[in-house]
């Protein structure tokens, strides 16, 4: 074949290849059908417990009314905090756009001994050896008493989260979106979680990590963690230790291009009740930007 004839049948080629495009864009697609609307979703109570079995009751803050299918929001507590007080905190913050499930964990134990304050700062390992975190009471062990709750280790905490989600979604069926939730943590909460995320990005795409999980992100967690649709990370402080210990942490996930931001609610202390509350607030709002699960109930802070 002479290069006219192989010029020409290229044209020809192009032409046709040409003439298909526009008869496809000619042929537009239907519009999506009209999105169904659930009937308002009525609860119990601003929150209440949700068996969740082979575990404690979790506690669950239901977005009452909500008509479409709602994100959720994991808010796993520190030692000796309760999953009460954890939803009650993440209800004010995230008001009715979400269901908040809150794990209850393990009991954690102290026993009943004059001993003094422990000072700001102290780390969740030093927390677990002096308070006797997860001890059972035992008859010649000295009296023992139960101060709230607290999660072993990341295995334990993974099989009680998925636990959750799986008597969650049997609860409330259609009104619990599907997809990524976003993953909360205080103190232990926090430092466990960051080994959660960085292992299943897929279901945990954003968190925000509160006093603790500075120590659990290197090269290889950020990296894992980025690989797999892992985006934003949110760290909020309320010591200035917790401060600079996040600085270190937020330069490795940025390393791997996680956007990150910190906060700090100077003056709290190792606390998340009131202004590394309002610090998350005010920071919210980013760290559920761009996500649809988000996106169609989105009506601001309460």
């Amino acid at each position: 074949m002479n290069a006219r004839a192989t010029f020409l049948t290229v044209s020809a080629v192009g032409l046709l290849l040409a003439t298909a495009s526009c008869r496809r864009e000619e042929r537009k697609a239907p519009p999506p059908p009209p999105r169904t609307e659930l009937a308002p979703l009525a609860v119990p109570a601003p929150s209440f417990p949700l068996a969740v079995p082979g575990h404690g009751d979790a506690i669950v803050a239901a977005p009452s009314g909500v008509t479409v299918p709602a994100p959720v929001v994991i808010a796993v507590l520190g030692i000796g905090d309760t999953p009460e007080s954890q939803c009650g905190t993440w209800r004010e913050l995230v008001g009715q756009r979400a269901f908040v499930l809150c794990p209850r964990g393990m009991p954690h134990f102290v026993r009943e001994e004059p001993a003094s304050p422990a000072e700001p700062g102290e780390d969740d390992a030093a927390e677990t050896a002096t308070s006797g975190a997860g001890m059972d009471p035992q008859a010649d062990a000295g009296k023992l008493v139960q101060v709230g709750f607290y999660h072993r280790d990341i295995g334990t905490l993974e099989t009680e989260v998925n636990a959750g989600l799986t008597a969650l979604r049997a609860r409330f069926g259609a009104y619990v979106a599907g997809g990524p939730v976003l993953y909360t943590g205080f103190s232990r909460g926090a430092f466990l979680g960051a080994s959660l995320v960085a292992k299943d990005p897929a279901m945990f795409r954003r968190a925000i990590l509160v006093e603790g999980g500075q120590s659990a992100w290197n090269d290889e967690s950020a990296a894992a963690f980025a690989k797999t649709g892992g985006t934003r990370v949110l760290f909020a402080c309320g010591r200035p230790s917790c401060v600079s210990e996040a600085e270190a942490a937020a330069a490795i996930l940025v390393k791997h291009h996680v956007a990150t931001r910190i906060v700090h609610g100077q003056g709290e202390g190792h606390g998340y009740k009131k202004q590394v509350k309002e610090q998350i607030r005010e920071s919210f709002d980013w760290v559920v930007e761009g996500d649809p699960l988000w996106r169609q109930l989105y009506a601001g802070p309460p």
